[in-house]
């Protein structure tokens, strides 16, 4: 205790006439050290304390004005103060606020949860969110229609029965305005109401495949469309600057298994696995993947996972993983095998996509945004929109919903024919004609909002979607050989062929490569990708990345490989005309003239190959 908050001074007692006179001194003179607890060496003498006469009242007399007063605790007995007596608190005129000892927040604000949104993500709940908007239906049949045509037949399944669910509703909800009449007894009594339990359980089970496996493959497209973007971006330099910094290690998150060991471990891993996932290169080394699953991380992608890296097949997933700290993030996976030139699966590669803002954010996936504008309602939405609450749907209004074309055209021909007298049949015609010229249909190719660059999962052995289908895996330095290529790359005699082979272009550029390569610095250069046919070459943007080994070296350079943003040329057969002097129109049209033209239009050409070089703490940047 700080020496300000002492008693005051005690005065020392005489020992005489009081055998125990030491004894008192020693507690008046007592010190307690509040600051750490020690157990007191002190003990209190006993009758039994040899040479110590138990004189009490004397002792309580000499001792007590000396001590600091206490206050006493109150008795319920006659005789005491009215002020030392405790009273109830009357809570009902209390005010709550009288406890607070800082300002109480305006308005409690549930904090976000990953894992929660993660839930909502995968939930039920959000494909009937989708179900229930035309739009978001229509993208989600042309993405079934598309890459998962053989899961169109449950989808067909569900469809159908739950338009026989609805049109039981919609005959229940006549029987049920069947009014008795006066004079017919038999329509007294109601209508029993006509339910199918059977045919209920057979599409919430449809439903629940459909959210099991179609619904997590939907998502992960959807995510592999803005991630590609973002990615190819990021490595041709087209950035926003103010995304650069947040985007660093985007395309870097990598890693290498082998399959042939027990439990395909971890071999190589990229620094960017290391600090997207905060394991250490000793701890992730020789072990498998699994201990990225937590507590909510869904069983069921766990198990598509380890059922296509079983059967040798390339495969996506966005799965719920969690940290060396514990905290979740969303992992948006890639992998596929890598063959050797026998067509032997040797390795798995892995790329990682950390996508937790975009889950966060909704981006790309306005169906979440509204079923968590719902479920976690502001007072501002995200997107501005404003709920509106939805009406309620008569059952003939839900059952003319699940309509198709031909039940639609039978409708409208046929429709209500027998409460009209005179029916002109021509008026009506098929629906080919007028406006019914123009259905909603299932697109076959392409993406369900028309858009050609409409990308999908991948179908060829060995390809990783998006931004990820051209890769190449290299030998560390000196050797820069190609050991195993993507299918898009994969010609005969590419593998065990020199990587700087296919690198064309300024001799600085091609130093600059191999300066990169040999100090094992990630790398991203704009290069001349050449090939026998095109010697020339054709602009293309090369993402090194190493992946380190058990023993800190380079194991493996993986390389991804992206197509330049800028137009391309129809015909790269023939050369650019040289620029036109503009002083042209004064000079005289003579040999010297033209040759002074072409020499600036020369000089003006090899200047664009120059070298830049960027700061990036991360990578080298070759342009």
């Amino acid at each position: 205790m700080p020496s300000d908050h002492r008693l005051s001074p005690i005065p020392h007692i005489p020992n005489e006439g009081y055998e125990c006179g030491a004894a008192v001194n020693d507690i008046l003179l007592h010190r307690p050290d509040f600051s750490t607890p020690k157990k007191s060496s002190f003990k209190r003498p006993s009758a039994e304390t040899p040479g110590c006469v138990p004189q009490t009242r004397e002792l309580e007399a000499l001792v007590t004005p000396f001590l600091p007063r206490v206050p006493r605790r109150s008795r319920q007995h006659k005789g005491l103060d009215e002020h030392d007596q405790l009273e109830p608190l009357d809570e009902e005129n209390l005010d709550p606020g009288s406890f607070d000892l800082v300002a109480p927040a305006e308005k409690v604000i549930k904090q976000y949860s990953l894992e929660t949104r993660s839930e909502l993500l995968f939930s039920t709940e959000h494909l009937k969110e989708i179900f229930r908007d035309p739009d978001f239906l229509l993208q989600f049949m042309g993405f079934m229609n598309t890459y998962r045509q053989a899961s169109c037949s449950i989808l067909i399944y569900y469809m159908d029965a739950v338009k026989a669910l609805k049109a039981i509703n919609y005959s229940n909800a006549i029987a049920e305005s069947l009014e008795p009449i006066s004079g017919f007894d038999f329509t007294v009594t109601s209508v029993k109401k006509t339910d199918n339990t059977e045919l209920e359980e057979k599409a919430r089970l449809a439903f629940d495949a459909l959210v099991r496996e179609d619904l997590p493959a939907y998502i992960t497209h959807s995510y592999i469309q803005t991630v590609s973007l973002s990615i190819q971006r990021r490595i041709t330099g087209t950035l926003p600057s103010h995304l650069r910094e947040a985007s660093e290690g985007l395309a870097e998150v990598f890693c290498l298994t082998d399959p042939l060991r027990p439990d395909n471990p971890i071999v190589f891993a990229s620094e960017e696995f290391h600090k997207t996932t905060q394991y250490g290169m000793s701890y992730v080394l020789g072990r498998n993947c699994r201990f990225l699953q937590g507590p909510k991380t869904n069983l069921f992608s766990v198990r598509r996972i380890r059922e296509k890296i079983e059967a040798g097949q390339e495969h996506c997933e966005v799965i719920l993983n969690y940290r060396r700290d514990g905290s979740p993030f969303m992992n948006l996976l890639m992998c596929a095998p890598l063959c050797d030139s026998r067509g032997t699966i040797r390795y798995f590669i892995g790329a990682q996509v950390d996508v937790s803002g975009l889950v966060k954010e909704c981006s790309g996936m306005d169906s979440l945004r509204r079923l968590a504008n719902k479920l976690e309602p502001s007072e501002t939405p995200e997107n501005g929109e404003v709920m509106e609450e939805e009406r309620p749907r008569d059952e003939l209004q839900e059952l003319s919903q699940m309509f198709n074309l031909e039940e639609l055209d039978t409708v409208r021909r046929w429709g209500g024919r027998m409460r009209k007298e005179n029916q002109d049949e021509a008026k009506y015609g098929n629906y080919i004609d007028g406006n019914w010229s123009k259905p909603r249909v299932l697109i076959s190719s392409g993406s369900p909002d028309g858009n050609a660059e409409y990308g999908g999962l991948s179908h060829g052995a060995g390809r990783l979607s998006g931004i990820y289908e051209n890769y190449l895996l290299v030998r560390p330095y000196p050797s820069l050989r190609i050991l195993f290529a993507s299918p898009s790359l994969r010609i005969p005699g590419i593998l065990q062929s020199p990587f700087m082979a296919k690198i064309g272009g300024s001799n600085r550029v091609r130093e600059g490569l191999i300066q990169a390569l040999a100090d094992g610095r990630g790398v991203t250069a704009k290069v001349k990708w050449a090939s026998k046919t095109d010697l020339e070459g054709r602009n293309r943007w090369i993402h090194c990345t190493p992946l380190i080994g058990s023993n800190g070296t380079i194991g493996v350079w993986m390389v991804v490989i992206v197509d330049d943003e800028a137009p391309v040329l129809p015909s790269r057969r023939f050369k650019m005309a040289p620029p036109v002097d503009p002083n042209l129109h004064t000079c005289a049209l003579t040999n010297g003239g033209r040759d002074a033209s072409v020499k600036g239009g020369r000089s003006s050409t090899a200047s664009h190959d120059e070298i830049d070089r960027s700061g990036s703490p991360y990578s080298l940047r070759i342009e």
